[in-house]
């Protein structure tokens, strides 16, 4: 199921989906660091939220198509390891 967000606040019930996912894979570590790399980005853009409401940011479209891009590869991943786990 591909997930995308579109605000900071939106990130965590997307985390808890993909990390209940990567919990039981062959690669579930890796996935995890992954997953823990888009929240690190996540808490940047919610920054960057704040300064793009005080009118001294515009690197949010950026930081959101970086960060939907991200959970569109550990999806991949996710899936990836699955496969390969029943195999």
């Amino acid at each position: 199921m591909k997930h995308t967000i579109q605000s900071s606040l939106e990130w965590a019930p997307i985390e808890s989906i993909l990390l209940h996912q990567s919990s039981k894979l062959m690669y579930g570590r890796d996935l995890r660091a992954m997953i823990k790399n888009i929240q690190t980005d996540v808490t940047i853009l919610s920054k960057e939220e704040v300064a793009m409401r005080r009118g001294t940011s515009n690197t949010v479209k950026e930081l959101l198509d970086k960060i939907n891009y991200d959970i569109d590869l550990v999806e991949g991943y996710i899936l990836v390891a699955a496969l390969i786990g029943k195999a």
